[in-house]
């Protein structure tokens, strides 16, 4: 007496006729206009979920595919690239040095020492580094790529990069070594 019907995802239970039993139009048009209504609902859940990855901030913040090699798109990116990198390491220095002196009361660099100078702005530069350099890549649109940096730097001094980006190891393959 009863069968499904299959929708996508969702099974609804529908009712056969049998050659016995009325045609009970009443139920069947009730039945086609929840079909018709659970469509357009799902086609509306569709499109705003395409609406929300094509917002602005979604598409900024999002993995940019890396050009062919010797292009001259690929050596723009990668002049982006390097120019990214030089904020961030000018900016840290800008900020890790009167941090050090001021702050710690060390005098010293990193050429003459003393020791202490030397390992407390290693300290202090490490996690100021990332931190600016995911700061100054967002602004440069280049999000993804240099917090997957950031992330696989931390990784090198022991933290695991799941604890940052559970998704680490499934997006490292998207980002080739040059």
């Amino acid at each position: 007496m009863f069968s499904t019907l299959r929708c996508s995802r969702l099974l609804l239970p529908i009712t056969t006729r049998s050659s016995t039993s009325s045609c009970n139009y009443s139920s069947q048009r009730t039945h086609h206009a929840m079909l018709r209504r659970w469509n357009s609902n799902n086609a509306k859940d569709n499109a705003s979920k395409q609406q929300q990855s094509t917002t602005f901030l979604g598409r900024f913040l999002a993995p940019k595919t890396m050009p062919p090699r010797y292009t001259p798109k690929w050596y723009a990116e990668m002049m982006l690239i390097c120019t990214v990198f030089g904020i961030t390491g000018s900016t840290t220095m800008v900020v890790v040095r009167p941090a050090v002196t001021d702050v710690l009361k060390l005098e010293g660099n990193m050429r003459d020492g003393p020791w202490s100078y030397r390992i407390c702005s290693l300290v202090i530069m490490t996690p100021i580094y990332a931190t600016l350099l995911v700061c100054v890549g967002t602004v440069f649109g280049r999000h993804a790529y240099f917090r997957h940096f950031s992330v696989k730097m931390w990784s090198r001094f022991g933290v695991p990069p799941e604890l940052m980006d559970k998704n680490f190891h499934k997006n490292a393959k998207n980002f080739k070594k040059w």
